[in-house]
């Protein structure tokens, strides 16, 4: 609670603070133009205006102006107050005038300050026909002198005792209030005094403005690229660019890149067109307001204010621009009343912030309006002054929003990283459960393995071995019963060394059905069983361990099969290795099965229909070798065949 009342607090000072630098300056003009300088007597006896003419005589005709007169006309003065606009005497005339302001010093003058605070827009000053200061252009492109205070010395001997004479040669054009400001004559020390608080409101304090604007724009800008989605920061940065167009006009001295002040004063009337659209996006945006309907009328009138200052006729720019200033003012009023109706209605902090600094800025644009439309006699315009309050202020909201947002966001990643530890805990013990699975699932897998082997080795060799004993004599020979131990010792002895370690390396497939052929050979003969072996490509067929053991097991079953049901007496064993492919053929005359013709193939969607363990044995290990294994009767024969390719 009391941090949040400090942050108030500061902001709130921050804001009036402010607030009081940007009233500052009009506080001080106010009293520079209410309270008399001290010491600045002698006051002048006259001040004169005349239009100027190419022979040097006045006329009433305007077009017989000539920009390049040096000298002042000798009749036709006519008595003025300073400041003064000549359109107000002569309306529409565009060209040059004199201004003339006479006084008269003692026997022994002393220096003099003299200040002139502005003339409209370009000239030169002579003190009794002496050259003491001059614009760089007195014909079009003019200088843009208007917001420039100007401070001399006066002294002898150009000053003289006597009547002295302040010429000030003025060029001007009719559409931009053209004239000659206030003029201030004293004491040095209390003109310059003058004339630094001049300086200081009219220059320094726009370059200091321009400078916090563009700087604030920039920046904003580059947080808006960071985050698009917030299109309030964008119409801030593009509001901020357009006003520094606009109020660059208070501090350049020429139009450049423009070859007349006209094109200068359209572009500075667009820059206000853009600014004023810019800042109503930008309340809308901020207040969280779409209004597509009005937005584009907004653009679409703006738009066609800004074709109409461009193709308009020189003599209608005056009016022109005048409406042009009315109708985007009064859109930024709106919107600015806009903001003050909801920051009412929804009491935000960030609302009441930039309303405030709004309300500054409406103030001054007023005093401003009153002085563009002649209604105050002035040339300072402090829209430009305050500009920094609302630009400081809105950029305030901006970055304590931005603040705002990254506060979350790094919420949101605490969060986050407390549900990533929460869910890597839960995977741990789920990994820790599946882990479990799988060992038992791999003794399962180990001990079904073992079964399996069990069944087709040393289960084909006991079916072999009584086989042997039930058809041999009654009296085996000793010899030959110790054969067949040894035999089922082997492959017991075999099956226990797979089973209890992993065989590395390749070995051709020939020397690994050698010594199966040899004891099948000789166990079929002894059943009279004639045994045909067909063996193609195998020399040069290499296999791992693994698939060795799988293969001549799904032979060795398959051959059990023969002896145990099939009741044959011939069988063929076919064994070709062709390019990448392998395949066993195992065909006998026996009895076979009664599948009705019926195929039965482990390449089929269910797997085929096999029953029994050894066929169920025969049909895991041809999987397990990435082949396919097929049982059918063709031709009063069973045929067993299975294929793979070598990976």
């Amino acid at each position: 609670m009391h941090s949040a009342r400090g942050r108030s607090l500061s902001l709130r000072c921050l804001i009036s603070f402010a607030c009081l630098i940007g009233l500052v300056p009009g506080i001080l003009d106010a009293q520079g133009q209410t309270r008399p300088p001290e010491n600045t007597a002698p006051t002048f006896d006259r001040i004169e205006a005349v239009r100027a003419t190419s022979d040097g005589v006045a006329s009433m005709n305007p077009d017989a102006a000539n920009w390049t007169t040096v000298h002042a006309p000798d009749v036709g003065w006519t008595d003025v107050t300073l400041p003064d606009v000549w359109t107000r005497r002569w309306p529409g005339y565009n060209g040059v005038v004199w201004y003339r302001l006479t006084w008269r010093e003692p026997e022994h003058p002393q220096p003099r300050g003299v200040l002139l605070e502005y003339l409209n827009m370009a000239g030169a000053v002579y003190l009794n026909d002496v050259l003491i200061s001059r614009d760089n252009s007195l014909v079009e492109p003019l200088t843009r002198a208007w917001n420039t205070p100007r401070y001399q010395i006066l002294d002898t001997p150009a000053l003289r005792p006597g009547v002295n004479t302040i010429l000030v040669r003025v060029s001007g054009l009719a559409a931009y209030s053209p004239g000659l400001g206030p003029v201030v004559l004293g004491s040095p020390d209390v003109v310059h005094a003058r004339y630094e608080r001049e300086q200081w409101i009219r220059r320094d304090l726009q370059l200091f403005s321009l400078a916090i604007t563009l700087t604030l724009g920039i920046l904003v800008s580059m947080l808006w690229l960071y985050r698009r989605d917030e299109s309030a920061y964008g119409w801030f940065s593009m509001m901020s660019l357009t006003w520094w167009l606009y109020a660059v006009n208070q501090v350049v001295t020429r139009p450049w890149p423009f070859a007349t002040n006209d094109a200068w004063e359209i572009f500075v009337s667009i820059a206000f067109l853009a600014y004023c659209g810019s800042f109503t996006m930008y309340v809308l945006r901020f207040c969280g307001r779409r209004m597509p309907r009005l937005e584009a009328l907004l653009w679409t009138t703006f738009g066609a204010g800004a074709l109409w200052l461009i193709v308009m006729p020189h003599d209608r720019i005056e009016t022109s621009r005048a409406i042009w200033a009315i109708v985007p003012g009064v859109t930024y009023l709106a919107s600015c009343m806009l903001l003050f109706v909801l920051t009412w209605l929804e009491r935000r902090l960030e609302q009441r912030i930039v309303s405030m600094c709004a309300l500054t800025f409406v103030v001054a644009g007023t005093h401003d309006f009153l002085v563009y439309f002649g209604v105050l006699t002035s040339n300072v315009y402090y829209t430009t002054q305050t500009s920094q309050v609302l630009m400081i202020g809105m950029a305030i909201v901006l970055a304590r929003r931005f603040a705002e947002n990254a506060r979350r966001i790094a919420q949101f990643n605490d969060e986050l990283r407390v549900g990533i530890d929460n869910a890597r805990e839960e995977l741990a013990h789920t990994l820790n459960r599946q882990h479990e699975l799988e060992v038992v699932n791999a003794r399962l897998a180990e001990r079904l393995n073992l079964a399996h082997d069990l069944h087709d080795g040393l289960g084909g060799a006991l079916v072999s071995s009584i086989a042997a004993i039930e058809h041999a004599p009654h009296t085996l020979p000793p010899a030959r019963f110790l054969a067949l131990l040894k035999e089922m010792r082997d492959e017991l002895r075999f099956v226990i060394d797979t089973a209890a370690t992993h065989q590395q390396g390749e070995l051709a497939l020939a020397e690994q059905i050698a010594p199966l052929r040899h004891r099948i050979s000789v166990l079929f003969e002894t059943q009279n069983i004639e045994c045909i072996w067909r063996l193609d490509g195998i020399s040069t067929c290499v296999l791992s361990a693994a698939q060795s053991l799988e293969l001549l097991r799904i032979l060795q079953e398959t051959l059990t099969n023969v002896l145990k049901h099939a009741q044959a007496t011939r069988i063929i064993v076919e064994l070709r290795h062709d390019g990448n492919r392998v395949t066993l053929r195992v065909e006998d005359n026996g009895v076979g099965f009664d599948m009705q013709g019926m195929r039965i193939n482990t390449d089929a969607p269910q797997g085929g229909h096999l029953h029994g363990t050894g066929l169920n044995s025969m049909h895991r290990r041809a999987q397990r070798l990435g082949g396919s294994l097929s049982l059918v009767r063709e031709n009063s024969a069973t045929v067993v065949m299975v294929q793979f390719d070598l990976s």
